[in-house]
């Protein structure tokens, strides 16, 4: 897949950022992760392993300014063109005040086995958070299998239905190039934390016919973070 100049520019002015600013102060870095096991991963409402159970993990480098790398991880099931996902991602998160938080980077989605033309591609993202409810945006000039400009606006919310239980809201819009691929994507669940470890049971669907990937299901997740 080719690479575009000005997403070039925008990696390279991010990690040079993220360089500058680890050089200019003295700050701890933490090492952290996480490990999931989901029934389906649906990735914007789309299944990405034939409805078949995932395993997925990830690592990530925080610096106390907000800066992190993360690398990020799953089995997929693209009918033999390939068995793996692995992310990375260089972004910054903060607070802007007691309710007002914000995250914004870049992260390249990567198929290492895959023989898909134009499976690895990059995305620049950025959400807004007013305490339980987010709004996101993410782009990509040349979005997966070539197929051009690509935009995801989102919203989540989460609701505290009562100690250790939660409501959570998702629905994104997916926009392409060609608007007859264009397509909405939504979700509804619940999710608590048992014995240090979260679980989650969701409902997701999405607006488009005809395919059994992006058909309405319900996905059970257990994860755990270190």
């Amino acid at each position: 897949m080719k690479t575009s100049t000005k997403m070039n520019t925008l990696v390279s002015s991010m990690f040079l950022l993220g360089l500058s600013v680890s050089s200019f102060t003295a700050s701890a870095i933490e090492l952290g992760g996480d490990i999931t096991i989901t029934s389906d991963y649906a990735f914007r409402g789309i299944s990405q392993t034939e409805e078949a159970p995932a395993l997925q993990g990830g690592l990530s480098l925080t610096d106390e300014s907000g800066f992190y790398l993360s690398v990020w991880g799953s089995n997929v099931d693209f009918l033999a063109e390939g068995t793996l996902e692995l992310d990375v991602l260089l972004g910054w998160s903060g607070s802007i005040n007691e309710d007002w938080s914000t995250d914004v980077g870049i992260m390249r989605y990567g198929y290492p086995n895959t023989e898909i033309d134009g499976s690895n591609f990059w995305e620049v993202y950025g959400s807004l958070s007013y305490k339980d409810l987010t709004f996101g945006l993410a782009y990509s000039d040349d979005y997966y299998a070539n197929s051009g400009n690509f935009f995801y606006i989102y919203a989540n919310y989460s609701y505290a239905l009562m100690d250790n239980l939660s409501l959570d809201l998702h629905v994104g819009q997916n926009e392409y190039d060609d608007s007859s691929a264009s397509y909405l994507d939504w979700s509804v669940g619940v999710s608590t934390e048992v014995l240090g470890a979260g679980l989650s049971l969701a409902y997701v669907d999405t607006d488009i016919d005809g395919s059994y990937l992006a058909d309405s299901r319900v996905i059970f997740s257990i994860s755990k973070s270190f």
